[in-house]
Protein backbone atom coordinates (compact mmCIF):
# COMPACT_ATOMS: atom_id res chain seq x y z
CA UNK A 1 0.00 0.00 0.00
CA UNK A 2 1.46 3.04 -0.93
CA UNK A 3 2.23 6.23 1.96
CA UNK A 4 -0.24 8.64 -0.05
CA UNK A 5 -2.96 5.66 -0.54
CA UNK A 6 -2.71 5.38 3.24
CA UNK A 7 -3.94 7.94 4.30
CA UNK A 8 -6.31 8.73 1.54
CA UNK A 9 -7.83 5.78 2.49
CA UNK A 10 -8.12 6.31 6.73
CA UNK A 11 -10.01 9.61 5.94
CA UNK A 12 -11.89 8.42 3.37
CA UNK A 13 -13.16 5.62 5.69
CA UNK A 14 -13.27 8.11 9.05
CA UNK A 15 -15.68 9.71 7.05
CA UNK A 16 -17.69 6.60 5.79
CA UNK A 17 -17.32 5.92 9.61
CA UNK A 18 -20.04 9.16 10.82
CA UNK A 19 -22.53 8.28 8.27
CA UNK A 20 -22.51 4.49 9.37
CA UNK A 21 -22.40 5.27 13.16
CA UNK A 22 -25.07 7.89 12.98
CA UNK A 23 -27.02 5.47 11.47
CA UNK A 24 -26.45 2.53 13.61
CA UNK A 25 -27.57 5.26 16.57
CA UNK A 26 -30.63 6.59 15.00
CA UNK A 27 -32.20 3.11 13.94
CA UNK A 28 -31.21 1.80 17.25
CA UNK A 29 -33.09 4.39 19.11
CA UNK A 30 -36.24 3.25 16.52
CA UNK A 31 -35.35 -0.29 17.32
CA UNK A 32 -35.96 1.16 21.26
CA UNK A 33 -39.24 2.97 20.24
CA UNK A 34 -40.91 0.35 19.08
CA UNK A 35 -40.05 -2.50 21.72
CA UNK A 36 -40.19 -2.49 25.42
CA UNK A 37 -36.18 -2.58 25.78
CA UNK A 38 -35.05 0.12 27.88
CA UNK A 39 -32.34 2.57 26.89
CA UNK A 40 -29.84 1.63 28.61
CA UNK A 41 -30.17 -2.27 27.26
CA UNK A 42 -30.33 -0.60 23.56
CA UNK A 43 -27.47 1.03 24.67
CA UNK A 44 -25.41 -2.03 25.22
CA UNK A 45 -26.78 -3.38 22.21
CA UNK A 46 -25.46 -0.02 20.16
CA UNK A 47 -22.24 -0.71 21.95
CA UNK A 48 -21.56 -3.84 21.21
CA UNK A 49 -22.40 -3.09 17.34
CA UNK A 50 -19.53 -0.54 17.61
CA UNK A 51 -17.11 -2.88 19.03
CA UNK A 52 -16.87 -4.81 15.78
CA UNK A 53 -13.81 -2.24 14.45
CA UNK A 54 -12.03 -3.60 17.63
CA UNK A 55 -12.81 -7.07 17.02
CA UNK A 56 -11.55 -6.95 13.50
CA UNK A 57 -8.14 -5.51 14.79
CA UNK A 58 -7.79 -7.62 17.51
CA UNK A 59 -8.06 -10.65 15.12
CA UNK A 60 -5.72 -9.31 12.37
CA UNK A 61 -3.41 -8.52 15.34
CA UNK A 62 -3.32 -12.35 16.47
CA UNK A 63 -2.88 -13.97 12.82
CA UNK A 64 -0.24 -11.60 12.73
CA UNK A 65 1.05 -12.55 15.71
CA UNK A 66 1.38 -8.96 17.68
CA UNK A 67 0.06 -9.58 21.04
CA UNK A 68 1.13 -6.23 22.11
CA UNK A 69 -0.90 -4.59 19.36
CA UNK A 70 -4.14 -6.16 20.45
CA UNK A 71 -4.29 -5.99 24.06
CA UNK A 72 -2.83 -2.09 23.68
CA UNK A 73 -5.93 -1.35 21.09
CA UNK A 74 -8.87 -2.83 23.36
CA UNK A 75 -7.35 -1.20 26.22
CA UNK A 76 -6.27 1.94 24.65
CA UNK A 77 -10.03 2.04 22.80
CA UNK A 78 -11.45 2.04 26.35
CA UNK A 79 -9.20 4.71 27.65
CA UNK A 80 -9.91 7.00 24.38
CA UNK A 81 -13.63 6.21 24.83
CA UNK A 82 -13.76 7.61 28.18
CA UNK A 83 -11.84 10.34 27.02
CA UNK A 84 -14.23 11.21 24.17
CA UNK A 85 -17.57 10.89 27.07
CA UNK A 86 -16.03 13.69 28.98
CA UNK A 87 -15.52 15.90 26.03
CA UNK A 88 -19.24 15.13 25.00
CA UNK A 89 -20.01 16.13 28.39
CA UNK A 90 -17.90 19.65 28.47
CA UNK A 91 -19.62 20.39 24.99
CA UNK A 92 -22.87 19.51 26.24
CA UNK A 93 -22.77 21.28 29.23
CA UNK A 94 -25.87 22.66 30.08
CA UNK A 95 -27.57 19.87 29.91
CA UNK A 96 -25.40 18.59 32.84
CA UNK A 97 -25.62 14.98 30.67
CA UNK A 98 -23.93 12.40 33.17
CA UNK A 99 -26.76 13.55 35.73
CA UNK A 100 -29.49 11.90 32.80
CA UNK A 101 -27.93 8.89 33.04
CA UNK A 102 -29.52 5.93 35.38
CA UNK A 103 -28.20 3.59 37.92
CA UNK A 104 -27.65 0.77 35.25
CA UNK A 105 -25.05 2.87 33.48
CA UNK A 106 -23.54 3.30 36.34
CA UNK A 107 -23.66 -0.66 37.36
CA UNK A 108 -22.33 -0.85 34.17
CA UNK A 109 -19.24 1.38 34.80
CA UNK A 110 -18.62 -0.82 37.68
CA UNK A 111 -18.70 -3.79 35.60
CA UNK A 112 -15.87 -2.47 33.15
CA UNK A 113 -13.52 -1.58 36.31
CA UNK A 114 -13.78 -4.77 37.74
CA UNK A 115 -12.86 -6.82 34.43
CA UNK A 116 -10.48 -3.71 33.45
CA UNK A 117 -8.58 -5.12 36.96
CA UNK A 118 -8.95 -8.68 35.89
CA UNK A 119 -7.10 -7.85 32.89
CA UNK A 120 -4.60 -5.86 34.34
CA UNK A 121 -3.83 -8.68 36.86
CA UNK A 122 -3.27 -11.14 34.05
CA UNK A 123 -0.89 -8.40 32.37
CA UNK A 124 1.18 -8.15 35.18
CA UNK A 125 1.34 -11.89 36.83
CA UNK A 126 1.50 -14.82 34.65
CA UNK A 127 0.13 -17.40 36.62
CA UNK A 128 2.21 -20.89 35.95
CA UNK A 129 -0.64 -22.92 34.79
CA UNK A 130 -3.32 -22.79 32.37
CA UNK A 131 -6.99 -24.54 31.00
CA UNK A 132 -4.72 -25.53 27.86
CA UNK A 133 -3.31 -22.43 26.46
CA UNK A 134 -6.15 -20.12 27.74
CA UNK A 135 -5.37 -17.86 31.16
CA UNK A 136 -7.20 -17.93 33.81
CA UNK A 137 -7.93 -13.96 33.63
CA UNK A 138 -9.29 -14.91 30.83
CA UNK A 139 -11.78 -17.24 32.05
CA UNK A 140 -12.91 -14.51 34.66
CA UNK A 141 -13.76 -12.02 32.70
CA UNK A 142 -15.96 -14.07 30.64
CA UNK A 143 -17.71 -15.15 33.39
CA UNK A 144 -18.13 -11.96 35.00
CA UNK A 145 -19.16 -10.31 31.70
CA UNK A 146 -22.29 -12.61 31.24
CA UNK A 147 -23.14 -12.92 35.21
CA UNK A 148 -22.84 -9.00 35.12
CA UNK A 149 -24.53 -8.37 32.08
CA UNK A 150 -27.45 -10.86 33.09
CA UNK A 151 -27.85 -9.49 36.59
CA UNK A 152 -27.60 -5.77 35.96
CA UNK A 153 -30.27 -6.79 33.14
CA UNK A 154 -32.36 -8.59 35.42
CA UNK A 155 -32.43 -6.03 38.08
CA UNK A 156 -33.57 -3.31 35.65
CA UNK A 157 -35.81 -5.05 33.28
CA UNK A 158 -38.72 -3.96 35.12
CA UNK A 159 -38.25 -0.43 34.46
CA UNK A 160 -38.09 -0.45 31.04
CA UNK A 161 -41.69 -1.79 31.29
CA UNK A 162 -42.65 0.81 33.85
CA UNK A 163 -41.41 4.17 31.54
CA UNK A 164 -44.28 5.72 29.62
CA UNK A 165 -44.14 5.58 25.74
CA UNK A 166 -42.96 8.40 23.97
CA UNK A 167 -44.32 10.60 21.19
CA UNK A 168 -43.20 8.08 18.72
CA UNK A 169 -40.54 9.67 15.62
CA UNK A 170 -40.32 6.62 13.76
CA UNK A 171 -43.56 5.92 12.53
CA UNK A 172 -42.83 5.92 8.89
CA UNK A 173 -40.86 2.67 9.51
CA UNK A 174 -41.87 -0.54 10.17
CA UNK A 175 -40.17 -2.89 13.13
CA UNK A 176 -38.75 -5.29 10.32
CA UNK A 177 -37.15 -2.04 8.72
CA UNK A 178 -35.33 -0.53 11.28
CA UNK A 179 -33.99 -4.06 12.41
CA UNK A 180 -32.47 -4.44 9.31
CA UNK A 181 -30.99 -0.74 8.79
CA UNK A 182 -29.65 -1.32 12.21
CA UNK A 183 -27.69 -4.83 11.32
CA UNK A 184 -26.68 -3.53 7.87
CA UNK A 185 -25.44 0.03 9.47
CA UNK A 186 -23.71 -2.71 12.16
CA UNK A 187 -22.00 -4.84 9.37
CA UNK A 188 -20.92 -1.63 7.28
CA UNK A 189 -19.02 -0.01 10.75
CA UNK A 190 -17.50 -3.54 10.61
CA UNK A 191 -15.78 -3.51 7.17
CA UNK A 192 -15.10 0.16 7.75
CA UNK A 193 -13.24 -0.60 11.09
CA UNK A 194 -11.02 -3.00 8.98
CA UNK A 195 -9.79 -0.41 6.24
CA UNK A 196 -9.05 2.05 9.59
CA UNK A 197 -7.57 -0.92 11.34
CA UNK A 198 -5.03 -1.83 7.98
CA UNK A 199 -4.61 1.81 7.27
CA UNK A 200 -3.86 2.97 10.57
CA UNK A 201 -0.80 0.21 11.01
CA UNK A 202 0.56 1.65 7.59
CA UNK A 203 0.67 5.20 8.61
CA UNK A 204 2.42 4.10 12.06
CA UNK A 205 4.94 1.91 9.55
CA UNK A 206 5.31 5.27 7.80
CA UNK A 207 5.77 7.50 10.82
CA UNK A 208 8.35 5.32 13.02
CA UNK A 209 5.98 4.52 15.94
CA UNK A 210 6.12 1.97 18.13
CA UNK A 211 3.62 -1.25 18.17
CA UNK A 212 2.38 -0.27 21.89
CA UNK A 213 2.12 3.22 21.09
CA UNK A 214 -0.15 2.22 17.83
CA UNK A 215 -2.17 -0.04 19.74
CA UNK A 216 -3.04 1.79 22.53
CA UNK A 217 -3.35 5.50 20.73
CA UNK A 218 -3.33 5.19 16.47
CA UNK A 219 -5.43 2.11 16.13
CA UNK A 220 -7.30 2.49 18.93
CA UNK A 221 -8.29 5.66 18.36
CA UNK A 222 -9.47 4.81 14.31
CA UNK A 223 -11.48 1.68 16.14
CA UNK A 224 -13.20 3.78 18.15
CA UNK A 225 -14.27 6.48 15.61
CA UNK A 226 -17.87 4.26 15.49
CA UNK A 227 -18.23 4.81 19.24
CA UNK A 228 -17.67 8.95 19.05
CA UNK A 229 -20.01 9.58 16.41
CA UNK A 230 -22.73 7.14 17.86
CA UNK A 231 -22.52 9.07 21.01
CA UNK A 232 -22.27 12.50 19.14
CA UNK A 233 -25.62 11.47 17.32
CA UNK A 234 -27.38 10.15 20.72
CA UNK A 235 -26.24 13.30 22.08
CA UNK A 236 -27.91 15.42 19.30
CA UNK A 237 -31.02 13.24 19.71
CA UNK A 238 -31.43 14.21 23.47
CA UNK A 239 -30.48 10.74 24.18
CA UNK A 240 -28.34 11.05 27.06
CA UNK A 241 -28.66 8.15 28.66
CA UNK A 242 -28.13 6.12 25.69
CA UNK A 243 -25.03 7.97 24.72
CA UNK A 244 -23.51 6.89 28.12
CA UNK A 245 -24.80 3.39 28.02
CA UNK A 246 -23.65 2.65 24.82
CA UNK A 247 -20.07 3.87 25.13
CA UNK A 248 -20.00 1.64 28.62
CA UNK A 249 -21.11 -1.25 27.10
CA UNK A 250 -19.29 -0.62 24.33
CA UNK A 251 -16.07 -0.87 27.07
CA UNK A 252 -17.70 -3.83 28.47
CA UNK A 253 -17.55 -6.02 25.37
CA UNK A 254 -14.29 -4.71 24.37
CA UNK A 255 -12.72 -6.06 27.13
CA UNK A 256 -14.47 -9.80 26.29
CA UNK A 257 -13.66 -9.41 22.55
CA UNK A 258 -9.90 -9.11 24.74
CA UNK A 259 -10.69 -12.30 26.02
CA UNK A 260 -12.01 -13.91 22.82
CA UNK A 261 -8.53 -12.57 21.22
CA UNK A 262 -6.39 -14.65 23.98
CA UNK A 263 -8.89 -17.67 23.32
CA UNK A 264 -7.65 -18.37 19.78
CA UNK A 265 -4.02 -16.83 20.25
CA UNK A 266 -2.58 -20.78 20.15
CA UNK A 267 0.83 -19.49 21.16
CA UNK A 268 0.13 -18.72 24.99
CA UNK A 269 -1.03 -16.39 27.43
CA UNK A 270 -2.35 -13.04 25.42
CA UNK A 271 -1.73 -11.13 28.23
CA UNK A 272 1.05 -12.28 29.37
CA UNK A 273 3.00 -11.77 25.93
CA UNK A 274 2.00 -8.01 26.50
CA UNK A 275 4.09 -5.15 27.23
CA UNK A 276 3.29 -4.99 31.24
CA UNK A 277 4.46 -1.36 31.51
CA UNK A 278 2.60 0.79 28.76
CA UNK A 279 -0.76 -1.30 29.39
CA UNK A 280 -0.59 -1.12 32.72
CA UNK A 281 -0.45 2.46 32.97
CA UNK A 282 -3.21 2.74 30.11
CA UNK A 283 -5.72 0.50 31.79
CA UNK A 284 -5.12 1.78 35.33
CA UNK A 285 -5.98 5.80 33.83
CA UNK A 286 -9.40 4.08 32.00
CA UNK A 287 -10.07 2.80 35.81
CA UNK A 288 -9.76 6.27 37.07
CA UNK A 289 -11.57 7.35 34.09
CA UNK A 290 -14.62 5.56 34.91
CA UNK A 291 -14.38 6.33 38.58
CA UNK A 292 -14.78 9.50 37.79
CA UNK A 293 -17.48 8.99 35.19
CA UNK A 294 -19.74 6.72 38.56
CA UNK A 295 -19.19 9.57 40.44
CA UNK A 296 -20.93 12.26 38.10
CA UNK A 297 -23.46 10.00 37.39
CA UNK A 298 -24.09 9.78 40.95
CA UNK A 299 -24.10 13.56 41.76
CA UNK A 300 -27.17 15.43 42.00
CA UNK A 301 -29.02 17.24 39.77
CA UNK A 302 -28.33 20.57 39.88
CA UNK A 303 -24.33 21.58 40.06
CA UNK A 304 -22.92 25.03 39.17
CA UNK A 305 -21.23 24.53 36.09
CA UNK A 306 -17.49 24.52 36.75
CA UNK A 307 -18.20 21.81 39.93
CA UNK A 308 -19.91 19.49 37.38
CA UNK A 309 -17.37 20.30 34.49
CA UNK A 310 -14.21 19.06 36.79
CA UNK A 311 -14.34 15.08 36.43
CA UNK A 312 -14.43 15.54 32.40
CA UNK A 313 -12.07 17.85 32.75
CA UNK A 314 -9.76 15.99 34.86
CA UNK A 315 -10.24 12.81 32.12
CA UNK A 316 -9.60 14.83 29.27
CA UNK A 317 -6.49 16.20 31.07
CA UNK A 318 -5.24 12.98 32.31
CA UNK A 319 -5.58 11.50 28.87
CA UNK A 320 -3.15 14.00 27.49
CA UNK A 321 -0.97 12.92 30.23
CA UNK A 322 -0.97 9.46 29.71
CA UNK A 323 -0.92 9.56 26.05
CA UNK A 324 2.65 11.30 26.87
CA UNK A 325 4.00 8.89 29.39
CA UNK A 326 3.23 6.03 26.74
CA UNK A 327 4.60 7.63 24.35
CA UNK A 328 7.76 7.70 25.86
CA UNK A 329 8.20 4.71 27.02
CA UNK A 330 7.99 3.85 22.84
Amino acid sequence: MGDVLAFVLFFAAAVATFFSASRLTMFGDAVKEKTRVSSGFMGIIIGIAISLPELTSSVTSVVIDAPDLAVGNLIGSNLFNVAGLAIFDLVYRRHQIMTHATAESKLYGWLVIFITLIILLGVSITLPTHIFHISYSTIAVILMYFIGTKWINDRTEYKGRKIKREIKQYKEYSFKQVVTYFALAAAAIMVIGSVLTVTAERIAEITGLGTSFVGSFLVAISTSLPDMVSVGTAMKLRRFNLGVSSLLGSNAFNLVILAITDLIYLRGGLLGEATKSSNLITGGASVVFIFLIIYSISRRKTQPSFSYMLPSILIVAGYFVTTYFVFSMR
